[in-house]
């Protein structure tokens, strides 16, 4: 079977894009999944990372965005499948075909899937997954297209774990420009805090950090992420999320006043001495924040977050 020119030029494009990326994982695993998706019309995409008897969706885009995070047995599902038999799998329909975990698949929204193996010194540790809503037969090149952009990410990946037992999994967790925690990590925590709040009837907070329109925000990222961790407590996570945005989980949750008081002092922790570079008038100009409380706001990570965004 013959990939279209345009398509293979497009697989090395994404390719050199790929290693140009070099240490920075997360965006390794998030460029080649979503490069995937616009190269063979899939609705979305994960990288499924294998951690112990698990796997964690470390990137997800598309209908698949609002799973980032979260974490399935391996056991019993075609993505165990594939990490085992370190070849591709087809799915055309989830609801017939007696591989799958029905229920994560609908969980997801998706119907038809394909799977390949990111394989590293020999061993298969993780998967990328194309899927789309609706049942379909592949025949557009979907393995060939996705196969050469998950081996980039291996081999990117494979890097890291020959330089210690835990690089990987910090580089996929860990966000270098600013030094806190990444957004996989984030949405990975949330998911599991959230479980815990829902089993016991709890409550969590979500606060939202944007730094509007600062054009050397990139330099001051180091030292807004310690100006919120001063003002977090014990079990507090602050990650950053997005170009600008800073998310932070808030265990203090158990009234919206907390929350909003802990978000105020935090607000006042960024803005309250200028930045190299940017005068404090500039911050706090640029500085926007929100917060969301489970329960009453939300009831999924994905809408927590973005009911805590300003």
């Amino acid at each position: 079977m013959n990939i279209p020119s345009h398509k293979l030029l497009a697989i090395i494009d994404a390719q050199v894009q790929l290693v140009g990326l070099g240490n920075d994982l997360a965006a390794v695993m998030d460029v080649a999944s979503a490069r995937a998706v616009e190269l063979t019309g899939a609705d979305g995409a994960v990288v499924e990372l294998l951690e112990d008897d698990a796997i964690v969706y470390r990137s997800a885009n598309g209908i698949a965005e609002a799973q980032l995070g979260l974490r399935m047995p391996v056991a019993n599902s075609l993505s165990g499948r594939v990490l085992t038999s370190r070849t591709a799998a087809l799915c055309t329909d989830s609801e017939t075909d007696d591989r799958v975990n029905r229920e994560a698949c609908r969980k997801v929204g998706l119907r038809a899937m394909v799977i390949v193996p990111l394989i590293a010194g020999g061993d298969a540790i993780a998967v990328m997954k194309l899927i789309w809503k609706e049942p379909r037969e592949f025949n557009e090149h979907e393995v060939e297209i996705a196969q050469p952009l998950a081996n980039m990410a291996a081999m990117l990946m494979q890097r890291a774990t020959q330089e210690g037992p835990n690089v990987l999994k910090q580089r996929l967790t860990l966000d270098e420009a600013s030094g806190t925690a990444n957004r996989s990590f984030f949405y990975e925590q949330l998911q599991a805090k959230l479980a815990a709040a829902q089993a016991s009837k709890g409550h969590l907070g979500v606060a939202v950090v944007r730094i509007n329109g600062i054009a050397s925000l990139k330099e001051a990222l180091a030292d807004i992420s310690r100006r919120i961790e001063r003002e977090c407590r014990a079990g507090d996570l602050v990650a950053r999320i997005g170009h600008d945005e800073f998310g932070v989980i808030l265990n203090m949750a158990s009234r919206r006043s907390i929350v909003t008081s802990q978000l105020h002092r935090i607000s006042l922790s960024v803005t309250g001495e200028p930045l190299p570079g940017i005068s404090d008038a500039a911050l706090r100009a640029a500085c926007h924040t929100g917060c969301s409380v489970y329960p009453e706001d939300a009831h999924t990570a994905i809408e927590l977050v973005q009911a805590a965004r300003p």
